[in-house]
């Protein structure tokens, strides 16, 4: 015969009762249990028997809780980012982008090496446009020098975007799909340059007189075939031969933004396949989705369709002869962000995992 103390089956029914609902034992056992041991206190002892079901119970309950994991500290502490992280992006709204002139334009409408400034959220940049080939070489000269660009002993990082449009002198003779300034067969009428991530220079071709040639640029070419400078852009490969076909301009060391972000996100983060009209092709981020990736989930709103399909060719999208001023500086403005965050991008993945390998 065995016996229990009253103190000691109270003990035991209290334990039960607090474990109930992590324990795996029926109510039906859990309650009969409790009664049997709580009866047991009307007389001096308990029998075997009655005993044999309370701690069989007791047993499982302990196995139970045993085997069922224990949420830690860090298990919390990850949770909790995780959700923050999650809010946050969602409470994130699109970066603001604006901009206004350094001063206004003259009476006389000939301003030369007009100066924009531009509000990529809190970040701003100076942007000169240059009609001129001149003053695209002046301010390759001085931007080089103001910034030291080759006292560092990493690679210099300069951001390249190029855009089509119409050649002005045919402009009005062509039809069909040529007629519409993206198509891949129009040359490049102006670039967005952006060095040390605040300044830009958006470049237009002057061709008033017939030439393909971007004339006497020296230090523009400069630039570009110094093997110290890493020139990241948008579908290099076809950047580059067209720069050197149509601009003579030849760039030694291109690398897509892309592949530098794969390189420190992988590939899986920025392609994927995607069936298509019957076939499987490639799509990947593109410049929003990557600033998101990349840049600590920054918002970028898309393009509007009126500058996605511009006529970067049209006659002096600032200047005397531009007679929209709203227009042309709309399209300064998404030349220096799309020039400035490809530039943020492939500066902060190259800090991290270095250029990618060929």
């Amino acid at each position: 015969m065995c016996f229990l103390k009253t103190h000691q089956i109270r003990n035991i029914v209290i334990f039960l009762n607090s474990n109930k609902r992590n324990s795996t034992i029926s109510d039906a056992n859990s309650k009969n249990t409790a009664v049997a041991i709580q009866d047991s206190e009307l007389g001096p002892g308990i029998r075997t028997n009655a005993l044999t079901l309370c701690f069989s119970n007791l047993l499982a309950l302990q196995a139970t809780i045993k085997m069922q994991p224990k949420k830690g500290k860090r298990d919390n502490k990850d949770s909790r980012e995780s959700a923050m992280a999650e809010k946050e992006k969602k409470s994130k709204a699109p970066v603001q982008l604006t901009i206004e002139r350094d001063q206004p334009p003259p009476a006389n409408h000939y301003e030369v090496d007009p100066v924009m400034i531009v509000h990529i959220g809190s970040h701003f940049v100076e942007t000169t446009f240059a009609f001129k080939d001149s003053a695209a070489a002046s301010w390759v000269r001085s931007t080089v020098s103001d910034l030291r660009l080759f006292r560092g002993g990493g690679p210099v990082v300069v951001s390249l975007c190029a855009f089509r449009g119409l050649p002005r002198a045919y402009s009005w003779d062509l039809k069909g799909p040529q007629g519409h300034p993206t198509h891949p067969s129009n040359l490049y009428r102006a670039i967005a340059i952006c060095i040390g991530g605040s300044r830009v220079l958006f470049y237009q071709l002057n061709d008033d007189y017939g030439r393909e040639d971007p004339g006497n640029i020296n230090p523009l070419r400069d630039l570009l075939e110094n093997r110290k400078v890493v020139v990241v852009g948008w579908e290099m490969e076809e950047m580059v031969k067209k720069l050197e076909r149509e601009w003579g301009l030849k760039v030694a060391q291109p690398v897509d933004v892309r592949k530098i972000a794969a390189g420190t996100y992988g590939k899986d983060k920025i392609w994927w396949p995607k069936p298509e009209k019957g076939k499987v092709v490639m799509k990947d981020l593109g410049l929003e989705g990557l600033a998101e990736l990349a840049l600590d989930g920054m918002q970028l709103e898309k393009k509007p369709a009126r500058v996605r399909e511009a006529n970067w060719g049209q006659h002096g999208i600032l200047g005397p002869y531009n007679h929209n001023e709203e227009e042309g500086l709309e399209l300064i403005k998404y030349a220096t962000r799309d020039a400035v965050i490809t530039h943020q991008i492939a500066t902060k993945c190259i800090k991290k995992s270095g250029l990618p390998q060929e």
